[in-house]
């Protein structure tokens, strides 16, 4: 990897990994076939720390990692940006995906934690 790895999750099925990467790129890799297969970024995003922390959904079909910004970016792997949720005020450090739904608690420096659910 081009710079320091600050998390890793893997799907359930084991069959995909992503890495978020202090160069504000979050890496899939198919460990099938032990290579990167997409990159995910956006010009605002930017991991705020060396510990922020990116999560697969339950189901793989989506990842989503906090920002210095105070967003959340959730991109469906197939590599479109679905939604950035506002709430926090501050850099978002860890985001984890409720394991029945696709409610997505997130924490940041403020020391505050949100729960988004969709509607």
């Amino acid at each position: 990897m081009p710079a320091k790895i600050t998390s890793i999750d893997m799907t359930k099925d084991g069959y995909y990994l992503i890495c978020s990467i202090r160069d504000d790129t979050i890496k899939l890799i198919d460990l099938r076939k032990n290579q990167i297969i997409s990159s995910f970024s956006h010009e605002n995003f930017k991991l705020s720390c060396d510990w922020a922390r990116a999560s697969f959904n339950t189901c793989g079909s989506k990842l989503a990692c906090g920002s210095a910004d105070g967003l959340v970016y959730i991109w469906s792997i197939l590599g479109d940006l679905e939604a950035t949720p506002k709430g926090h005020n501050s850099a978002v450090n860890a985001v984890s995906w409720c394991p029945n739904s696709n409610a997505l608690a997130t924490v940041g420096k403020g020391k505050r934690c949100i729960i988004y659910t969709e509607s």
